[in-house]
């Protein structure tokens, strides 16, 4: 066996193994996620097979958690794991103020560390991970193996220069020189109705100049895009494929050109040889695995679209969550909407042929009339978005609806307020914490409205 072997498995999952530990990172390797929104391109792995090649490896079985977000955080894998798993497993996470998923990993007999931030964590001899939390619940790592470092950034937003620089700051001390820089390619998240394929066109082009900017402030040896090897596979959010950044796009990014020697990418199965491995013995490897993504490109099926919904069960979910979010949270949603801050939402529900008006404070109703609408989606997805804690996230990012103008999926957005903040541990237990977090969220609007109002300012000047 070779000493430091780094081994891709799919999506934003891979291995990293030596002779004395095992890390595996956002194991994702079956199923649909995000509400059926999207499914993976490559479906060859899957959780019994992953389990199976952790048994084989007889070594301590270390697992990170970037974050939450199922397309990272699979419980089908976990319910695999503690089914059929007979070794030593034990997971990492950052700290978090809702402790759901060290909670749930807990409940179910496993092992979690807490990685304090900057802190590293021994996972073996010679192989080291060092957590940092980023922000809307995202974390990034460096992982040190064999005196190798690998920077991975999954879906962490690096956008500016300045959003470059700390991560290089932060990561100096462990990695004077990144080797390995694994980053996103692709967005993931709605963006825009079907007739405005010029959105998409855009946050494509902006993941590419991302990259770019990424790759002239950290200087890694090496570049590996992952973490987009999915497609949008629901009939409702299909057309978002076809904008989508490819491996080949990348390759033939203009803005990219010049640091096209160091760009390469792995399929399942893929290894890099972190003893030996540099970006000229990878390029043939990485010329098979971007012909590979693009022949699955080719073959994506959709998901079965499922049946409307009766309006009742609607009704029912949108009176459950009302009474959870206002239980945890003494009334405050009623509160923020009759001072302004939320304001009831108009939903049409495509598939029923109806419109409703959700409220804190008067509950749902029906209405008659056809107001302006702020969001359009099946029944099945409405229900979706008021029975989960996470809803208002996960339906953003599948993108299985329609939005009337920016101001309506704001309004949206901020609907579901009160949501984020009991999923996120901001509730009656911890009153402080809950006004900071309000505070900051306001503060952050009126800076967003004002930003508005100096650039509507200069244009007129």
């Amino acid at each position: 066996m070779k000493r430091n072997v780094l081994t891709f498995i799919n999506h934003a999952c891979f291995t990293i193994q030596n002779e004395s530990a095992l890390l595996l990172v956002d194991p994702w390797l079956e199923g649909p996620a995000f509400n059926n929104g999207w499914s993976l391109l490559d479906q060859s792995t899957s959780n019994t097979g992953m389990v199976d090649q952790l048994e084989r490896s007889r070594l301590p079985v270390y697992i990170w958690y970037s974050h939450e977000h199922p397309d990272h955080f699979s419980v089908s894998f976990i319910k695999k794991l503690k089914e059929s798993f007979q070794g030593k497993v034990t997971f990492l996470f950052r700290p978090t103020l809702d402790k759901r998923l060290q909670g749930f990993l807990q409940r179910n007999a496993f092992d979690v560390i807490e990685c304090a931030a900057g802190v590293p964590v021994a996972l073996g001899h010679d192989m080291r991970i060092t957590v940092f939390p980023h922000s809307d619940g995202d974390s990034w790592c460096v992982i040190n193996c064999g005196g190798r470092t690998i920077l991975n950034l999954n879906d962490c937003v690096l956008a500016s220069v300045e959003d470059c620089k700390a991560v290089r700051r932060k990561a100096e001390p462990i990695a004077p020189r990144i080797d390995f820089l694994f980053t996103q390619f692709g967005y993931a998240n709605w963006v825009g109705n079907p007739d405005q394929s010029a959105l998409r066109k855009s946050a494509a082009h902006e993941k590419i100049n991302r990259i770019a900017l990424q790759i002239a402030y950290l200087k890694p040896q090496v570049v590996v895009p992952f973490a987009s090897f999915v497609y949008f596979s629901h009939p409702e959010n299909a057309y978002h494929n076809a904008e989508q950044n490819t491996p080949q796009t990348i390759i033939e990014a203009p803005q990219l050109a010049a640091a096209a020697q160091i760009i390469r990418f792995m399929q399942p199965g893929g290894i890099i040889d972190l003893d030996d491995d540099n970006a000229a013995s990878l390029a043939p490897a990485s010329k098979r695995a971007v012909a590979h993504w693009m022949t699955l490109r080719k073959r994506c099926a959709l998901l079965p679209a499922q049946g409307p919904l009766p309006l009742d069960d609607i009704k029912v979910a949108f009176e459950k969550y009302r009474e959870v979010v206002s239980t945890g949270l003494l009334g405050l949603p009623g509160l923020l909407e009759l001072s302004g801050r939320i304001r009831p939402l108009a939903i049409h529900l495509m598939d029923l042929q109806q419109t409703v008006q959700v409220s804190y404070r008067d509950g749902l109703k029906v209405l008659d009339h056809s107001p302006p609408v702020h969001i359009s989606m099946a029944s099945s997805s409405a229900i979706f978005l008021f029975k989960n804690e996470y809803g208002c996230n996960t339906t953003h990012v599948n993108g299985r609806f329609h939005s009337t103008n920016p101001a309506a999926l704001l309004q949206f957005t901020q609907f579901f307020l009160p949501q984020r903040m009991v999923k996120d541990g901001y509730d009656k237990g911890r009153p402080l914490m809950t006004v900071a977090y309000l505070a900051r969220n306001v503060g952050a609007r009126v800076a967003r409205q004002l930003q508005g109002v100096l650039r509507r300012f200069s244009s007129v000047a």
